[in-house]
C-alpha cells in the first residue's frame, strides 16, 4: 500500500518537460525530532501526461513518486547515491482526481484499463520534499502505473515497464530528440535560516513510458580461471591477491580467459518462475513474453554521439556497454545492505559474445535484447567516500602485471585512467596496487533508464523473522528462490607475503 510518508530511495529516468523553479517566501519549518535546526522544503507542481489509468474497486491504480537526490549522490549510472534524499508519494486518486467520472469507478474486483488507442490525458497535483539539508538537489519521478512499487524492498523499490517517468529538466528539446536528460540543479542555500528555507514553483512533468523491465536475472554460469577462484554453494570466492594470468589486449582470448566471468542469464531458472509470479512476489518473469537482458552502447561523455571516445576507463578499444555490472561491498553479516561509507565497488566488464567481438563492435547503438549477458570481474576496487568528494578515491588494483609479466595498464596509460575515473566521479581518483578489500559483494545490473536489479535481494534471503525450511525453499509464509540468493566474495589471498608487502589501502577500510 502506497502512502505520503515512505522516505527511503529509488531511481529513475528521464523526463519531458519542466518550467523554471522559482524562489518562494522563506517559510517556518519544523523539523522533525531526529533532525537538529533548520531545514529546507523543496515543493511544485507534477504533471503527468500519458495514458489513462487503471481502476480497480473504485480507486486509481498507482502513484506518482517524486524523489530529489543530492548531485553528490546521485543514482546508478550517474552516481553512487543509494537512496534519495527525501520522497514524496501522490496516490493516484489524488492526482486523477480532476478526471471525475471519465475514469471507471466500478467496484467489481476486476481491473480496468484504458483501450490501446484511447488519448492520453493531463493531470497535476502539488509535491513536497521535506526535511532537507542546504545541498544542491535533482528532483526525478515517475508514476507507478501498474502499482507495484514498494520503497522498502529492493525488487519492488523501482520503476518497472510501462511506469511514466520524468523529472524536472533543462533540454526538454533535446529529450524529445533522444538525448539524455540534464536534470535542473536547485539549490538550498547555507546557512539556512533558523525559520527554514523553502523554494516552491519547481515543476516536475511525468511523460515518458519506460518500455523495458527491470533487467533480472539470475547467475546461470561461472567460468573461472585456472587458479585464484573457487566455488562453494550459491557462492563465487576471488582471492584478494588474484592475479591474471595473461592480461594483453594483443591476446583478446587469453585475457578473457584470465578474467572470472559470470553468465547472467535473464529472468529466473524455470523451477522458480511460477513461485515468483504469484503473490506476494509477483515478479515479472511469467507470461508470454520471455525476460530479456538488453545489450546497448553507452554515451560515455554525454556527448549524444556514439563513437570511439565512449570505451571503458581502463581500455580504449572495448566499449562501455549497457547493462553495466556492478559489485558492491557489502555490510559484514548484512548481506543485503551496501556498505555505504567508504563505498566499495568492483566494476565488471560488460562482454558482447567475447572480447574480441565487443572490441570489434561499430558505433551503432546495438539495442540487442538477449536470453543472457556476460560479464567479466576486473580484479580491481574502486573505494570513495560518495558524500565527500574532497576525499577523492582510490582505485586498487590487485598486481601491476599479469603473471606473465605484462602491465594491466600500462605506464603511459595510467594518468589517463585516473583523468576518466575523477571525470566519471566527480573527485580526484589515483591508481594504487594492493589487496583487494575482502568480504561479501552484492552484484547489481543497471539500464541506462537507471532500472536496475540486484542479487543477492530479499526473494532469496530470508529476514531474521522468517523462519527458513529445512529444505530452504519457504521464508516464513513465502516462497524462497534460491537463484537470488548469490554472491561474490573476496577471500583471503592465496599468498599472505603479498598482502602483507601490499596491503589493502586504508581508503577502502571502514
Amino acid at each position: 500500500m502506497l502512502g505520503p510518508s515512505p522516505r527511503t530511495g529509488l531511481l529513475l529516468l528521464g523526463a519531458l518537460l519542466a518550467a523554471p523553479a522559482a524562489c518562494g517566501d522563506i517559510d517556518v519549518f519544523i523539523p522533525t525530532p531526529d533532525q537538529s535546526g533548520p531545514a529546507g522544503v523543496l515543493d511544485g507542481t507534477v504533471t503527468y501526461s500519458g495514458p489513462r489509468p487503471c481502476t480497480k474497486d473504485g480507486h486509481v491504480v498507482g502513484a506518482a513518486v517524486v524523489l530529489g537526490f543530492d548531485t553528490r549522490l546521485l543514482p546508478p549510472p550517474e552516481g553512487l547515491g543509494a537512496s534519495a534524499a527525501s520522497i514524496d508519494v501522490i496516490p493516484g486518486d489524488e492526482l486523477f482526481g480532476s478526471l471525475g467520472d471519465a475514469l471507471d469507478r466500478s467496484e467489481d474486483g476486476a481491473l480496468h484499463c484504458p483501450e490501446p488507442d484511447e488519448p492520453p490525458v493531463t493531470v497535476s497535483a502539488t509535491w513536497r520534499l521535506s526535511p532537507l539539508p542546504a545541498g544542491t538537489y535533482q528532483i526525478r519521478g515517475f508514476y507507478d502505473y501498474d502499482g507495484d512499487f514498494d520503497p522498502i524492498f529492493s525488487i519492488a523499490n523501482l520503476p518497472t515497464r510501462g511506469d511514466v517517468a520524468g523529472g524536472a529538466i533543462e533540454n526538454a528539446t533535446e529529450v524529445l530528440a533522444g538525448a539524455a536528460p540534464r536534470y535542473r540543479a536547485i539549490t538550498i542555500a547555507a546557512p539556512i535560516p533558523e525559520t527554514g528555507a523553502r523554494i516552491s514553483g519547481i515543476a516536475v512533468t511525468l511523460g515518458l513510458p519506460l518500455p523495458l523491465e527491470r533487467p533480472i536475472f539470475h547467475v546461470a554460469e561461472v567460468l573461472a580461471p585456472a587458479s585464484g577462484v573457487t566455488q562453494r554453494q550459491g557462492e563465487v570466492v576471488m582471492a584478494s591477491d588474484f592475479q591474471l594470468e595473461a592480461f594483453s589486449l594483443a591476446d583478446p582470448a587469453g585475457a578473457e580467459a584470465s578474467l572470472l566471468r559470470l553468465r547472467l542469464a535473464a529472468g529466473l531458472p524455470s523451477g522458480e518462475v511460477a513461485r515468483a509470479a504469484k503473490p506476494p512476489l509477483s515478479l515479472p518473469v511469467g507470461g508470454e513474453a520471455a525476460p530479456t537482458l538488453l545489450y546497448a552502447r553507452q554515451d560515455v561523455n554525454g556527448d549524444g554521439a556514439l563513437d570511439g571516445d565512449d570505451h571503458v576507463p581502463d581500455a580504449a578499444m572495448i566499449p562501455a556497454l549497457f547493462p553495466i555490472s556492478v559489485f558492491a561491498k557489502q555490510v559484514d553479516g548484512a548481506p543485503l545492505t551496501s556498505q555505504a561509507a567508504p563505498v566499495v565497488l568492483l566494476q565488471g566488464l560488460t562482454i558482447y559474445d567475447d572480447l574480441l567481438t565487443t572490441a570489434t563492435l561499430g558505433p551503432e547503438p546495438l539495442n540487442e535484447p538477449r536470453d543472457s549477458a556476460l560479464v567479466g570481474v576486473r580484479p580491481a576496487a574502486l573505494c570513495m567516500h560518495p558524500a565527500e568528494p574532497e576525499r577523492g578515491g582510490v582505485l586498487v588494483i590487485s598486481h601491476k602485471t599479469d603473471k606473465g609479466g605484462h602491465d594491466i595498464i600500462a605506464e603511459q596509460d595510467v594518468a589517463q585512467v585516473e583523468s576518466a575515473l575523477s571525470r566519471q566521479f566527480g573527485r580526484e581518483i589515483k591508481v594504487v596496487y594492493g589487496c583487494l578489500p575482502e568480504g561479501s559483494y552484492a552484484l547489481s545490473l543497471v539500464y541506462g533508464t537507471g532500472q536496475a536489479w540486484t542479487v543477492p535481494n530479499e526473494a532469496g534471503v530470508c529476514a531474521p523473522s522468517e523462519a527458513e525450511s529445512s529444505d530452504g525453499a519457504i521464508c516464513g509464509a513465502r516462497p524462497r528462490l534460491p537463484s537470488q540468493d548469490a554472491m561474490l566474495i573476496i577471500g583471503a589471498p592465496d599468498d599472505e607475503a603479498y598482502c602483507a608487502e601490499h596491503p589493502t589501502p586504508p581508503a577502502c577500510a571502514r
